[in-house]
């Protein structure tokens, strides 16, 4: 693993960091030295991360939020700062969607949730962490956009893939916007990931036929993402503001 020794007591607020890829960002993170806010509306798992971090050498406290509601993050973003001193490092990795659907047989619920979850809790998370990061000496945004969100490729939902895509260009505005500020907002585009929730949705031969279409020819697991998401958090990364880095395996080339 890349070693980025700058990275040593900065503050990294992670969202969906219970499991899968924000899980092992954080994971990654509190490695390089980096004092995490592990935030999930899981408040279970969301501790058990981060009392493995806390065992294994590194600095990590739980925050359970709701991201999807004005009021938990606020009350979420003044916690971290209370607990651990500000907010360096802003990764929104929470997101997913629970079927796969077509836009004729989705509820208009369905639709409203899959929206907040994705894209709504990306802007509330980042609104209210801007003062912070402004603070900072090196401002990071790191979004979690998708392969959804770029092209259409699987099946997926249309909720989901359209929220995506919504992430990438707030990225981009962000990056527009706080670049005086030299605060950089980047997004990383992974590809279907071997986690617990794609594994529930996906059967054997769904992934066997997804990683077939990939050059690699495997799918990703969650580290893939967290070590693209180190760099852009790095010092080496410092001019690079707006960009969408396809973690896909060459799946899909724009």
């Amino acid at each position: 693993m890349a070693n980025y020794p700058e990275l040593q007591d900065r503050v990294a607020l992670i969202t969906g960091a219970a499991q899968g890829i924000g899980a092992e960002t954080a994971r990654l993170f509190a490695a390089q030295g980096c004092r995490v806010a592990v935030v999930d509306i899981d408040a279970e798992n969301g501790s058990k991360v981060a009392a493995a971090i806390t065992q294994a050498g590194g600095t990590a406290q739980a925050f359970r939020t709701d991201i999807t509601d004005v009021t938990s993050v606020e009350q979420c973003i003044d916690s971290v700062v209370q607990a651990l001193g500000g907010i360096d490092i802003v990764i929104n990795c929470a997101g997913g969607y629970g079927r796969l659907a077509t836009v004729e047989d989705m509820s208009i619920d369905e639709w409203d949730r899959t929206v907040a979850l994705n894209l709504r809790s990306v802007f509330l998370i980042c609104k209210m962490a801007i003062p912070q990061l402004k603070k900072s000496k090196a401002g990071r945004i790191i979004n979690v956009s998708s392969i959804s969100g770029r092209t259409v490729h699987a099946a997926s939902s249309p909720a989901y893939g359209a929220a995506k895509a919504g992430v990438t260009q707030l990225t981009r505005f962000l990056a527009f916007q706080l670049g005086p500020d030299n605060i950089t907002a980047n997004a990383i585009a992974p590809i279907t990931t071997l986690t617990p929730r794609v594994a529930a949705l996906r059967s054997e031969a769904d992934i066997e036929r997804i990683a077939s279409q990939v050059p690699l020819r495997r799918l990703a697991v969650p580290e893939d993402h967290a070590q693209a998401m180190l760099f852009l958090a790095s010092d080496a990364a410092a001019y690079i503001n707006g960009v969408i880095l396809d973690v896909n395996g060459g799946r899909v080339m724009m």
